[in-house]
């Protein structure tokens, strides 16, 4: 039997409450929900369950709270293959919880989530091992939170020559300690780094100059930019039929992940990673909720 490819995945996890309605409440209104889905999110989870689903060995680690809310965010993990490693108890409240409402007629999602403890400057546990974290690993993806753990396992992961890729959707004031330790940066088109104001190519020059080697610029139905040391261009996105947004970037990260992990880092061939990536992004779109699609094929298994 094939050894599968190993992604190291560091970040948040979040338990989403999300709802399918018909529209958004007024201020002072309550609407029926068409739907409800409890399950684990963030954007580093989300992409190792994607990551998983692709055919990955994907590893998680991160900080969770002592609380059954959180063994129920591991629990979801654990299910859709993903192995936890919570790196550190973090207090004894609730998780991070996310609410969430998908609207049932275009699929765009409205989301209040409380990530501010995910952003502060800790001390990095001394219990994190990195040698044993990261034995095999192929490729690594970090969503910039939990910085203490993420960072020093992207540090060691580069002196042993392993790719860490940054799912990275705004520009934040740590974000220049994050760039320092990433090979591709997969931000959105959100993500404006000071001076730059937005435009893409600005943008772009930014995160090369600060050392990133492989940048992509992802933008919803939009085709994906990209630039590497030997290429640059745009790759168009099919048309798909959209229940959900709700995650796709995520599932893109993560697919992105194993994809490099799989066949390694190429820069020629980073087109095709993208269309591979947002082929099952693309089939994410297609049902409500963030786990209903893993039970379908996948575009390249039909």
């Amino acid at each position: 039997m094939t050894t599968p490819p190993r992604v190291l995945l560091a970040g948040l996890a979040t338990l989403d409450v999300v709802q399918l309605v018909d529209r958004l409440p007024r201020p002072n209104e309550k609407v029926g929900a068409l739907d409800f889905l409890v399950a684990a999110g963030g954007p580093a989870a989300n992409a190792a369950v994607a990551s998983a689903r692709c055919g990955s060995a994907a590893i998680f680690v991160t900080a969770l709270p002592r609380h059954p809310l959180a063994n129920q965010v591991v629990a979801d993990l654990v299910a859709h293959g993903v192995e936890v490693h919570v790196a550190e108890a973090d207090g004894d409240g609730p998780p991070p919880t996310a609410a969430i409402m998908v609207t049932r007629s275009s699929g765009d999602r409205a989301v209040v989530s409380p990530t501010g403890s995910a952003m502060a400057e800790r001390p990095t546990p001394d219990g994190l091992d990195a040698d044993t974290l990261l034995a095999a690993v192929d490729a690594v993806l970090i969503d910039g939170y939990h910085r203490h753990l993420s960072l020093p396992l992207a540090r060691a992961a580069r002196m042993r020559g392993v790719p860490v890729i940054l799912d990275a959707g705004s520009w934040k004031a740590y974000s220049d300690e994050v760039l320092a330790v990433v090979d591709v940066a997969v931000v959105s088109d959100d993500f404006a780094p000071p001076g730059t104001e937005g435009g893409s190519d600005a943008v772009i020059d930014a995160l090369l100059s600060r050392g990133v080697r492989c940048v992509i610029i992802t933008r919803g139905s939009d085709a994906v930019l990209y630039r590497t040391p030997v290429s640059a261009g745009e790759v168009e996105i099919a048309t798909v039929p959209v229940a959900d947004t709700l995650g796709a970037g995520d599932f893109f990260h993560g697919a992105f992940a194993h994809r490099v992990a799989e066949l390694g880092l190429d820069d020629e061939r980073i087109p095709d990673d993208i269309a591979w990536a947002s082929a099952v992004a693309g089939a994410s779109l297609g049902a409500f909720g963030t786990r209903s699609w893993l039970e379908r094929p996948l575009p390249h298994e039909r």
